[in-house]
């Protein structure tokens, strides 16, 4: 990974956790930003009033979603696990970012931080009820669950309390599996075949009036 220059660095003005905190009474979307159209991408999901922005990696799709937008946030969907990962994420715009809820919590207490001082959101990525338990366990405020179901991602939400804000990914979820997750967690990734496919604009009204 190339080495990103501390002093390029600005600490995030947006506020991802406010901008998902739904209290599960309606359904944040985070729109997968990919490609090369990635600015235009933002724009138009952020005039469809998304509430956030989702990207796989630090890169040309994240930076361009950040620019898109001074209000919408963006969460970094990839697994930080050092100090580069995350001035990598922030360099281009991330105003959060994931980590596995499965390692020890001294290790967690310590990425969490490195996150916080830049002012981005540490979200918690589980997979399973172990990785759950290990996110409420480090007191971790976001939670990310990515299931291969809808049904799996509402079982796992089960198991956190409700002051977490809880974001379900199913990775190649359809229309379907987002309205699955309405009422059942606070937000959810929508993958960007979703977003661009017929009918979303109603989507979304439907479950983020």
């Amino acid at each position: 990974m190339q080495e990103t220059d501390v002093a390029e660095i600005v600490p995030s003005t947006r506020d991802l956790l406010r901008a998902l905190d739904t209290r599960r009474r309606n359904l944040a979307l985070l729109g997968v930003i990919e490609g090369e159209s990635a600015a235009a991408e933002a724009a138009r999901l952020s005039d469809l009033n998304v509430s956030a922005f989702a990207c796989a990696e630090p890169g040309r799709a994240l930076a361009g979603a950040a620019a898109a937008t001074k209000t919408v946030p963006s969460l970094c969907l990839t697994v930080a696990s050092e100090r580069e990962h995350f001035l990598a994420a922030r360099r281009f715009g991330a105003d959060g970012i994931c980590i596995d809820a499965a390692l020890p919590l001294d290790t967690w207490d310590r990425l969490a931080k490195i996150a916080r001082t830049m002012r981005m959101l540490p979200a918690a990525l589980a997979s399973d009820a172990a990785g759950v338990d290990g996110a409420i366990k480090a007191g971790a405020r976001a939670l990310v669950i990515k299931a291969e179901s809808a049904a799996q991602a509402v079982e796992l939400a089960g198991k956190a309390p409700r002051s977490m804000i809880v974001i379900g990914w199913v990775e190649g979820g359809d229309a379907d599996a987002v309205r699955a997750l309405a009422g059942k967690v606070d937000a959810a990734v929508v993958p960007a075949a979703v977003h661009a496919a017929k009918g979303f604009a109603e989507l979304v009204t439907e479950v983020d009036p």
